[in-house]
């Protein structure tokens, strides 16, 4: 492989020209995250069935939760001042922790593996590692609330209109540094925080790639749950796959070296 702009040789994981600094063809090419997906959906065919189970399990104990604690701080829970606004920002982010980790357990059983098997009984036997998650979905939370009283102000002291942008796009960029971290926890066995500092400090070259994977796969998973939240059942084994194989051909190309 060459460099398109100063035809230098390049070694096959190479991402940047060592000469003139372009980046080179594998991110566009061999690191896309829509081929990747397209892979593992192939992959998938004929066994998405058998993961029925445990994706109503994510669904019965996550997304459901999910949706009706949504729907309750929206029509019911209302800040009528400074004091009141913080104690219902915390106790969303509390709620919202305490739910969010079943959605994401199943990165616990697919993570160790190239199999496409995700089975009940085995997710389970993960639950033992609730706190992990409960931890990563609290530091979440603590960034959520960050931003929306540094972007949004607080009552009677409003801030910048300039800053709800800032807010939208905050959240964007976050989305794609979190997609990687619960695959990176259980494959490098690291804690939540060190697991956010990796994919922030190492995975900046594909960064628009995982975002647009997470853009693709929430809209895909927001579309189901739309669907009377049937197709979910589908759609979630395929999105916990594609999350998972995306970051292990990342780790192949030596994007994971530990170096914090």
């Amino acid at each position: 492989m060459r460099c398109n702009k100063c035809n230098t040789r390049l070694a096959d994981h190479d991402l940047w020209c060592v000469e003139c600094g372009t980046q080179s063809p594998v991110i566009k090419a061999e690191l896309s995250a829509m081929k990747s997906l397209g892979r593992t959906r192939t992959n998938l065919n004929n066994k998405i069935s058998e993961m029925v189970p445990a994706s109503g399990f994510s669904i019965i104990l996550g997304v459901i939760p999910i949706a009706l604690l949504s729907w309750i701080f929206h029509n019911y829970i209302h800040a009528l001042g400074t004091a009141q606004m913080l104690l219902n920002l915390g106790i969303k982010s509390l709620m919202y922790s305490l739910f969010v980790p079943f959605l994401i357990l199943p990165f616990t059983v697919i993570s160790g593996d190239d199999d496409y098997v995700l089975k009940l009984r085995d997710l389970i036997a993960k639950l033992r590692n609730y706190p992990r998650y409960f931890l990563f979905c609290l530091l979440n939370s603590i960034f959520f609330v960050a931003i929306y009283l540094i972007c949004f102000g607080f009552p009677g002291f409003a801030s910048d209109p300039i800053l709800r942008l800032v807010w939208i796009v905050l959240l964007n960029y976050w989305a794609a540094i979190v997609l990687p971290v619960p695959i990176i926890m259980e494959r490098k066995q690291l804690n939540p925080l060190k697991a956010m500092v990796l994919s922030y400090r190492h995975f900046h070259d594909v960064r628009w790639n995982i975002y647009l994977l997470a853009l693709v796969l929430g809209l895909l998973n927001l579309l189901a749950f739309a669907l009377a939240i049937f197709p979910l059942l589908f759609t979630l084994p395929l999105s916990y796959f594609a999350i998972r194989d995306y970051i292990k051909l990342l780790e192949e190309y030596e994007m994971l070296e530990y170096r914090i």
